[in-house]
């Protein structure tokens, strides 16, 4: 199998711009069927590529990857939109949607945004065993050995930096008030997808919260059997937004 790295990418749009945000193990590719959805509508949208991301050794991530490096990264994303569109919205997947809820507390400029399927909140999340499928797929399609013990001795520190970042996060979401989307994966096998409802009513000051439940989805609901539905909603709620 070939392997093509997966890059960034950006379309072009008229007055409304759209940050994606993709997950801790993902990529752009994430986002393929949303961008695309959202380009059709009319919107620009830029997805970028978080660093450690996108290569087929999984070590990149833990070594040269941070959520503080990734929080960097989505808040120049969000600058380089505001810059273009006079409004932006802004939407990550999992680890990308931790990103997307503080740039809702913290950056100017932001009209709304949301998460998918997205671990805001702790809870028993099993991140650990996600991660060691992925790195053991992605040794297998580079051909090398299986590098779980090495990987173990770094993933518990990085998660546990993600841990306390979605904390801090978690905390401040009475600055939330723009409207704001929760989509979640109604069998999602990685974050515990109850506390998508409480974070729903710990979004006290937003405008509005539009949720959605995807029953017998999986985690990555941006690409698998109810990634047409979300595009739906998704398209439907920047719609009201736009015309309130």
């Amino acid at each position: 199998m070939i392997f093509r790295k997966p890059q960034p990418f950006e379309y072009e749009g008229t007055d409304i711009g759209v940050v994606l945000l993709h997950a801790y193990t993902g990529s752009p590719n994430d986002m393929n069927f949303m961008a695309r959805a959202l380009q059709r509508a009319g919107y620009g949208v830029y997805v970028p590529l978080f660093a450690g991301h996108g290569t087929l050794e999984p070590m990149d991530i833990l070594m040269k990857g941070s959520p503080d490096i990734w929080w960097a990264e989505a808040s120049a994303a969000v600058a380089h939109m505001t810059a273009k569109y006079a409004r932006v919205f802004v939407f990550g997947l999992s680890l990308g949607g931790i990103f997307a809820v503080k740039a809702l507390e913290k950056l100017p400029g932001i009209t709304a945004g949301g998460v998918f399927s997205s671990p805001i909140l702790p809870g028993k999340h099993h991140l650990v065993p996600g991660f060691l499928k992925y790195a053991q797929y992605m040794n297998r399609l580079a051909n090398k050995p299986d590098e779980s013990t090495q990987i173990l001795a770094y993933l518990p520190a990085q998660l546990a930096a993600i841990d306390q970042f979605a904390t801090e996060v978690a905390a401040d979401l009475d600055l939330v008030k723009q409207p704001t989307f929760i989509g979640q994966a109604g069998e999602d096998e990685l974050v515990d997808g109850r506390l998508a409802y409480q974070l729903r009513d710990a979004l006290v000051n937003a405008a509005r919260v539009d949720f959605h439940w995807y029953d017998h989805a999986k985690h990555v609901i941006t690409v698998n059997s109810a990634h047409h539905a979300l595009e739906q909603d998704v398209i439907e709620f920047m719609q009201q937004e736009n015309e309130g």
